[in-house]
């Protein structure tokens, strides 16, 4: 199974660094504190601050329900077409 990791907006580096160090999912980046992700990743606070934000970013994204196709049907502007008479009275 595919880590969802890949599905953060992440440079690649980045995201193959938070599975090596240990976070698989999405959950287990937003289950820690942002000093939490700095220490385990080894990155600065600021970097870890924008790992969290994704994370939530894409959380957010992936618990979204599509709305509806529309399905009407609409009349094109083209088919409406002025007559005229051909034989007036």
């Amino acid at each position: 199974m595919e880590s969802d990791i890949q599905l953060l907006e992440l440079a690649r580096g980045i995201k193959d660094a938070l599975i090596s160090s240990g976070f698989l999912t999405i959950k287990s980046v937003l289950g820690s504190t942002i000093a939490g992700i700095a220490s385990k990743v080894g990155v600065d606070l600021y970097i870890a601050q924008i790992i969290f934000q994704e994370a939530k970013r894409a959380a957010t994204e992936m618990t979204k329900i599509p709305s509806p196709l529309d399905i009407s049907i609409a009349t094109p502007a083209a088919a409406v077409i002025e007559k005229e008479e051909l034989n007036p009275v």
